[in-house]
């Protein structure tokens, strides 16, 4: 059962000079609340300096360290909203502070909800500025995808069917890869309902964010001059599995030890069978700050198109080896990847013109500023 949060634990319009402060207000309101001692507060400040606990897109959870647990009388969070930011480390700046005293797994679904919310800037700006606490409790703490058909909603297009998936292992890569082959030989706009989310039909990245898993049911969406025509393709394309193949006509047996938990699981949607052990490695968020626009713009997207025709030749390279050496199932993933190139919403961020402040990754990552519609470097 999910943790509870009320008003009594949500503090709206406050500010702070800086992260320090920032974490002494959101604890107390554990302590307050009788969560924890106020000691706690102490081990989320010390947590700070060993790991960052920003997450992205405008939002921390402080927490303490692990030795401290016995600080912590029961499990509970609280979520204090600075409109006007704070700075969490450089280049973060920080909306939502959710502060998390866990002596057990009962926040987890909690922060489930919280990625959610991370893939979606408008709603973070909207709890960012809401005078409603009601308005964080129901974002928060709403319910997660039961697999059962979703509701109709305002957004939804007048003609859509709702089908379950039949594959073994739900929306991942490749069936996801099927579908938006079929979805663009149609001129109609397709979208995806899974729950609450909302996918483009033609966007692989935004098809397989619904984190839809086996036999979840899916609403399929057409608007256009042959929206019949999709619906009817779509549909039946799910219903056969969307290409989904057996790696081999012989499965293999593992007879392994019987897996038991003491937390609660969190279920993802595997891409194949099997089970991989191996150990944990710890991620650590790098910055790399570049110009904000391109010295020559036409240069960037010429290096960018080339880019992507070497990469989409190396993939087909790929793909057709492995084919022929492993069988169609296993070289699919190749087309995955090349899909991933042709994919409308990255194409649209990597070129449009609405840019975060800064954009946090890892390794490798860039870091845009607002600016008018030019090609980034």
């Amino acid at each position: 059962m999910m943790i509870k949060l009320t008003q009594g634990t949500i503090r709206l319009n406050v500010q702070a000079l800086d992260k320090t402060e920032a974490i002494r207000i959101a604890g107390s309101l554990l302590v307050d609340s009788g969560n924890m001692q106020s000691g706690y507060i102490d081990s989320m400040l010390l947590r700070e300096k060993v790991a960052n606990t920003y997450l992205g897109n405008g939002i921390a959870i402080p927490h303490g360290l692990p030795k401290d647990r016995e600080l912590i009388i029961k499990t509970g969070i609280s979520v204090t909203q600075f409109p006007a930011g704070v700075q969490w480390n450089q280049g973060e700046t920080v909306y939502l502070v959710v502060a998390i005293a866990a002596r057990s797994d009962e926040h987890i679904e909690l922060l489930a909800n919280l990625t959610d919310v991370l893939d979606d800037p408008e709603t973070v700006q909207r709890l960012a500025k809401t005078t409603e606490p009601q308005d964080i409790i129901e974002r928060l703490t709403q319910s997660r995808d039961d697999g059962t058909a979703p509701a109709p909603a305002e957004s939804d297009f007048e003609k859509w069917v709702d089908v379950s998936l039949t594959g073994p292992a739900g929306l991942h890569a490749r069936p996801a890869t099927a579908f938006v082959e079929i979805v663009k030989q149609f001129q109609s706009e397709v979208r995806v309902r899974h729950g609450s989310k909302v996918a483009n039909g033609k966007s692989l990245v935004s098809l397989v964010k619904l984190g839809a898993d086996k036999q979840a049911c899916i609403r399929i969406m057409a608007r256009g001059v042959d929206e019949d025509s999709a619906i009817e393709t779509l549909v039946a394309a799910v219903k056969h599995g969307l290409e989904e193949e057996e790696e081999s006509t012989q499965k293999a047996s593992f007879a392994g030890p019987a897996l038991v938990f003491e937390a609660r699981s969190i279920a993802g949607i595997a891409a194949s069978p099997g089970l991989a052990i191996g150990p944990l490695r710890r991620f650590r968020r790098g910055k790399i700050v570049v110009a904000a626009t391109a010295s020559d713009a036409t240069h960037e997207q010429t290096r960018l198109r080339q880019a992507i025709a070497a990469a989409k030749l190396q993939l087909r390279e790929l793909h057709d080896e492995v084919k022929a050496r492993c069988g169609a199932a296993r070289a699919a993933i190749f087309r995955a990847h090349e899909e991933f190139l042709d994919d409308p919403d990255l194409i649209d961020a990597t070129e449009g013109s609405s840019w975060p402040d800064t954009v946090q990754a890892g390794p490798g990552a860039r870091a845009w500023k607002n600016g008018p519609r030019k090609c980034r470097p």
